[in-house]
């Protein structure tokens, strides 16, 4: 084989390097949810909204004076929904469905 004929080829590692993560404490769990503030996000996936709704049902039946916030995602959604639960709530149950 002709050497001059070779072509070079430059192989790269498409694996590539990323910086190690920040790391950050888990929230506290909440003692009670007995007059607590939960938010409920609806990511717009089928099914996700009657999920909730039975799962706020069912936290309702529990602890009586539970108050609860519902946001849902629209499709198109270019913003961080749980930014629209900031400060009014205690915690947030968010739920994904297929």
């Amino acid at each position: 084989m002709d050497v001059s004929m070779v072509k070079r080829m430059r192989v790269v590692n498409p694996v590539g390097q990323r910086r190690a993560a920040k790391q950050i404490a888990l929230a506290q769990r909440l003692d009670t949810l007995d007059g607590k503030s939960i938010g409920f996000i609806d990511n717009f996936k089928p099914n996700v909204g009657p999920f909730l709704s039975s799962l706020e049902a069912l936290l309702r039946a529990e602890y009586p004076n539970l108050q609860t916030h519902k946001v849902r995602k629209e499709a198109q959604a270019s913003y961080v929904i749980a930014d629209r639960l900031e400060g009014k709530v205690d915690a947030v149950i968010n739920a994904w469905g297929d």
